[in-house]
Order: C-alpha cells, then structure tokens, then sequence
C-alpha cells in the first residue's frame, strides 16, 4: 500500500458541509498551531483531513498529531507527490464536503475564518471566496495585511486577475468542490505557482469567485516554506504567465498586459540578483546587473523612486561598496532570509 488512513472517532458520520484539507510536508513544527486554529472555528461543521506527504519528519509529525487523532482524517503517504497531488487526492478521494477549505500546514485561521467564508459565499452565490490575509513569521512586515494587493470586496473579473490586482492563497479560500473537480483541481506540472494557475482557469471556465475585505488568517513566511527563494520565485512568476499564454485564449489587450508583467518580473529579477551578489561582495558582477536593471526600468517607464534607487546604488557600488553591504544586511535581513 502506498498510504494507510486513520478516522479519528469524533470525525462526523454525517457528510460536513466543509473538507478542510491541510498537505503536510516537513511542518511538524508548525501544524499543532494550524490545527488549533481550525478546531477553535465558530463555524463546526466541518472535517479535517490531514495528509502526509512523506516529509522528511514524518515519524515527528505523527507524535505531534496523536493529541488530535480522534479528531481529524489521517492519510500517511508512503511517496512524496508534492502538494498540487497531495491536494488533489484529498479532495477527490477523501472529502465528504460540498465545499473545500484549504489551509496550509504552517497558516493560521481567526476563529471566524469560515463562519465569515461560508457566509460570504451563500448570501452572494459565489462558487469560490477568498479573504485578506497578514504576514507573520521571519519578517520585519510582521501585521502587513494583503488589502493593499486586492479590489474593493466582491466579484472578480477576468480585467482584475490579469492586471495583477488580487492576491488569492489557497490558505484563504473557501471553493466548491465540484467546480475544482471540473477544472482540474492543481495542475501538478506548475510548481509554486500552482495556485494562480488554478485560479486564473477557473476564471476562463465561468467560475465565479468573490472577495470578501476582511483579514482573516495569518500567512507564514519561513525559509524552506514553500514562499522562500527570491530568484526561483520570480522565475516561476514569469513561467506560469507563459504556460497560461499557451493554454488559455487572451485578448490582444490582455496579452500586452501580460508581456509587461513578464518584463517587470525581468526586472526583479535583475534586481534580486543583484542583492545576492551584494551579499557576495560579487561588486563587479552587481553592478553589471543593477545597470541593466535601471535601463530596463527607465525603458519600462517604471516610477522614478525605482530607478533613483538603482542610480544611488550603482554610486554605492562605485564607491563605497561595503557600506551598501552593511546597509542591505541591516535593512534586508528578512529578504537575505529567502534568497
């Protein structure tokens, strides 16, 4: 067998109207504090189902979840598949609900996480819901909530997705489940990225997804999570644009928009690389990147703020480069963090 299951004796007999699907991989530092806050919910009518991926700490995780095991549906992967499989699986294969929550096993949900959800999503007739999250963990934006990166609460276009203007985590979104099933669920292929893929084809396949303004779960941000990476993160970004170019029928409009997200990734990513060497002390190759950057940007018409940045750290690169190396690991601890 490549997996074994355990039903926790208070595990509802009756299908719950929600599935919540937590995939653990190395997180047995952290899935007590996300499991609590899924029991401490004021909405109960729900399942839990936890699945191993067959992390690193897998005989770890399973001390750590005995407190919960009357409480929780156990599946213990013997092969690891990654999570987009992981997520998959228990959805298709275990979920009893007619609606999916996703939480990942670092996250953490407020207690009125999917009372506020389910409640959004009836009243309005959505098919999926999402609400606003805040980061905690390695961080110096400790608190700094996602509002900013979103609309005005209610219903996503096609116009806000594509302009970059929703930032959606599965961590914060409450999806039918027959509707993720119809599309596919994650497409295991996309790495990283998986989740905007997803959301941007159920947007393609008439699936009608709604905001709710309201900050309601905490985002961890750990290196070795799957957020960490700088450079790797910036070259999904740009990846999954492209794999959408391919599957899904943009406007001529819409694709000018995505051109100009890939060449502002390109930029960052200039940019990013140019903090590693900087960490370095690689002076002569961050000055290379920092100066291709600033052209790229200037061409991209891209705000003055940026480009007076680059400008000033090119001087620095110039003539006091270990001052800026001192000034990054001061300012930029947290980013050195996920480089």
């Amino acid at each position: 067998m490549n997996q074994e299951k355990q039903i926790g004796a208070l595990v509802k007999k009756a299908d719950p109207k929600i599935s919540v699907v937590i995939p653990a991989y190395n997180t047995s530092e952290t899935i007590a504090e996300t499991l609590d806050s899924v029991l401490e919910q004021t909405f109960t009518d729900y399942e839990i189902i936890v699945v191993n991926d067959n992390g690193p700490d897998a005989e770890k995780l399973k001390t750590v979840l005995a407190p919960y095991k009357e409480k929780i549906i156990f599946i213990d992967k013997r092969i690891n598949e990654g999570v987009s499989t992981t997520r998959n699986k228990a959805v298709k294969e275990e979920a009893r609900g007619e609606l999916i929550a996703f939480i990942d096993a670092d996250d953490i949900w407020k207690p009125t996480y999917l009372q506020e959800s389910y409640d959004f999503l009836t009243e309005n007739n959505y098919d999926m819901v999402y609400v606003c999250g805040e980061l905690f963990g390695i961080t110096n934006n400790v608190g700094q909530t996602f509002i900013s990166s979103n609309p005005a609460q209610g219903t996503i276009t096609r116009e806000l997705l594509i302009g970059g203007r929703c930032l959606i985590l599965p961590s914060g979104s409450l999806i039918g489940k027959e509707k993720f099933i119809r599309v596919g669920g994650f497409d295991p292929k996309v790495l990283r990225t998986e989740d905007f893929h997803l959301w941007m084809r159920m947007i393609f396949n008439g699936i009608k997804i709604g905001y709710l303004k309201r900050v309601l779960y905490k985002f961890r941000l750990r290196p070795g999570s799957g957020s960490g990476d700088l450079l790797q993160r910036l070259e999904r970004n740009i990846k999954v644009w492209r794999t959408l170019q391919n599957e899904l029928s943009f406007t001529t409009e819409e694709t000018q928009i995505i051109e100009r997200h890939i060449e502002i990734e390109a930029v960052a990513l200039l940019r990013a690389k140019g903090k590693i060497f900087i960490v370095q002390k690689n002076w002569r190759e961050a000055k290379s990147v920092f100066g291709q950057a600033k052209i790229s940007a200037k061409k991209l018409g891209l705000p003055v703020k940026h480009q007076l940045k680059m400008s000033i750290i090119l001087i620095l690169l110039s003539f006091y480069p270990n001052a800026l190396s001192k000034l990054f690991k001061n300012f930029r601890d947290d980013e050195i963090e996920f480089m």
